[in-house]
C-alpha cells in the first residue's frame, strides 16, 4: 500500500490543483506485471507461490531513472507525483497536468462524490414518484 500511496503516509499527494493520487492496485496490475517483467524477468502473477515480503521488497526496488530508463510504473508514479507549479514552461506545465488528468483516471482510485442531504431527499422523491422505494 505505501508504495502504492506513491510513498505518502497520509495517502495523498496533492499537486498545483489541490489534486489527490491513489494508485489503485486492481487498475496498475498490468503495469506490475510488465515492471516486473522489465526488472526481474518474471511475473509475479504467474509464480506458484511468492512471500509478500518477497513482493513488497522487489516492488519496493524496481528501477527508477531520470533519463527514463525505468518500469513503467515508476514512470507513471514519477509523472504523478511532480508538481506543475515548479515547471516554468506554460506548455510543458499544461502537458503535464494533462497526462497527470488521464494517468489519475486510468490508474488511480476516484474519489467518490458526496452527496447533500436535498440531493438524497430529491432522488427519493422520484423514484417514489416512479413507485420505487430506495
Amino acid at each position: 500500500m505505501k508504495y502504492l500511496l506513491l510513498g505518502n503516509d497520509k495517502k495523498e499527494l496533492k499537486n498545483e490543483n489541490k489534486e489527490k493520487y491513489e494508485l489503485d492496485f486492481n487498475k496498475c496490475i498490468g503495469l506490475i506485471k510488465a515492471s516486473f517483467k522489465f526488472d526481474y524477468k518474471y511475473d509475479p502473477y504467474e509464480l506458484e507461490y511468492l512471500h509478500w515480503y518477497d513482493f513488497y521488497n522487489d516492488l519496493e526496488s524496481l528501477s527508477t531513472s531520470e533519463f527514463g530508463n525505468c518500469c513503467i510504473l515508476n514512470r507513471v508514479t514519477s509523472i504523478l507525483n511532480q508538481e506543475p507549479k515548479e515547471i516554468k514552461d506554460n506548455k510543458a506545465r499544461q502537458k503535464l497536468i494533462e497526462a497527470q488528468k488521464l494517468l489519475s483516471q486510468k490508474y488511480c482510485k476516484q474519489k467518490e462524490v458526496e452527496i447533500t442531504k436535498e440531493q438524497e431527499e430529491s432522488a427519493r422523491a422520484f423514484y417514489k414518484s416512479l413507485g420505487i422505494e430506495i
